[in-house]
This record gives C-alpha cells, sequence and structure tokens, in this order.
C-alpha cells in the first residue's frame, strides 16, 4: 500500500468506531461494508463498492433501488441510501431473541426452528445447567423450568447425528426499518485476511460436505448419475 506511513499498515486496535452495513442487490444479497470512523485503507472486499455477495433469507420483502427493477421501494421508502452503481446502502442492527418459551413438543420442532449450535453442556462446570427431558428432547436450563435465550436443547436428528442448538435466533434488521430482517448468516471465515487460516477453511468445507452428504436429495442425485453411466 503506498503513500501511508509504515505504523498505519496492518492491522491496529482502535477505540475508534466501526459501522457495519450492507449493501442489497436487485435479487435480495448482500454484501457486508464496514464504515470506520477514521482509516487509511479498506480491503476491496469491505469497501462500498464490495461486489462480495452472498444469500440470505429475509423474513419479506427487502430494499430494492429503483434503478435496478421495476418494482423497487426507493431503498426501504429512502430509509437505505439508493447507489449510482445499484443496490442499496443499508444500516444494520443485530438482535437476539429466545426462541422456545417451553419445553418443544418433538424432535422435528427444535431442528425447524433453532439454527445456532451450542457447546456440550457437560464440558461446563457442575451445576451450571439444569438438565430436564420430555418429548425426546434434552434441555438444558441456566435455572429449572426457565428457558431463556442460554438454554440449550439436545436431540439426535434422523441420521443419528446428535444436535445441540442453542434457544436463541439472531436477526440481522435494517436500522429504522426493522420490517426488513433475515436470520444472521452463519460464517467460519474471518473478513480479515491476516485472521484466516486453513483451520477455518476445513471447519468451512466440512460443514459443507456433511451438508450435501445428509441431504435429502443427495442419494437420488447419485442414484440417477450412476443408472445414467452405467446403462
Amino acid at each position: 500500500i503506498g503513500g501511508i506511513e509504515t505504523h498505519q499498515k496492518g492491522y491496529h486496535w482502535s477505540t475508534d468506531k466501526c459501522q457495519i452495513l450492507l449493501k442489497v442487490n436487485a435479487v435480495g444479497q448482500v454484501a457486508v461494508v464496514y464504515e470506520p470512523d477514521d482509516y487509511a485503507y479498506l480491503h476491496p472486499h469491505i469497501r462500498e463498492d464490495s461486489r462480495n455477495f452472498f444469500k440470505v433469507y429475509w423474513t419479506g420483502d427487502f430494499p430494492k433501488n429503483d434503478d435496478d427493477v421495476t418494482d423497487g421501494n426507493s431503498c426501504g421508502n429512502g430509509i437505505c441510501e439508493s447507489l449510482i452503481t445499484g443496490g442499496c446502502l443499508c444500516r444494520t442492527v443485530i438482535s437476539e431473541t429466545r426462541v422456545f418459551s417451553r419445553m418443544p413438543g418433538n424432535i422435528e420442532e427444535v431442528l425447524a426452528n433453532l439454527y445456532i449450535g451450542a457447546y456440550d453442556p457437560s464440558a461446563f462446570d457442575s451445576g451450571t445447567y439444569v438438565e430436564e427431558e420430555a418429548n425426546g428432547v434434552k434441555a438444558y436450563l441456566t435455572s429449572a423450568g426457565s428457558y431463556d435465550a442460554d438454554s440449550v436443547f439436545e436431540v439426535t436428528d434422523q441420521y443419528g447425528r446428535i444436535q445441540r442448538l442453542k434457544n436463541a435466533k439472531e436477526s440481522v434488521r435494517i436500522q429504522g426499518a426493522p420490517e426488513f430482517s433475515f436470520r444472521n448468516a452463519p460464517s467460519f471465515m474471518s473478513i480479515l485476511n491476516t485472521e484466516a487460516d486453513v483451520r477455518d477453511a476445513e471447519y468451512e468445507t466440512q460443514a459443507a460436505l456433511d451438508h450435501y452428504l445428509h441431504h435429502d436429495n443427495t442419494a437420488p442425485f447419485i442414484a440417477i448419475r450412476l443408472i445414467q453411466r452405467f446403462t
């Protein structure tokens, strides 16, 4: 990087504030944009002109630039900035809410509503959790009878895998327009190049392979391809 002093290069801790914004494209995909109070250089993948878009699951509609689509909404009725290069630039708020206030009725209810993994409760000191069990579901509560966002549910899925899931949902909402929101997307890799390592890449690859292996469409897909090539 030219034009800046040596001590300004690399990554350093700072007391400056940094806003995390989202750039939303015409089909609802998002790219992360950083807006620090003060900086000498921003990497391309976190700048306003970033094109590192990824898919998210909006709960309903999303901000749309009128110049991108015929059914635009002025980037959320003007809440977000309409970019001349296309898309909407939006400020965000992240919230965490409790999902279950009671013991779930069955395993399927847990798997359909919880997405955040949790550490094995047995790894914590004795007395950290109170265990309850019903309907094929184990609940680990921080206080007897109290289901909060720190509670952990343990179930065995249809493939025999033990799943431990936190009783919480993280949502990303557009600041000033909370009706535009999506479930916070998981990420294994740090957005900083210096923190992205082989270990995290292996974790993300393994998670993807695990998903493909147990997906309901995998077996018929492979079977069809085998039939096509052996007949």
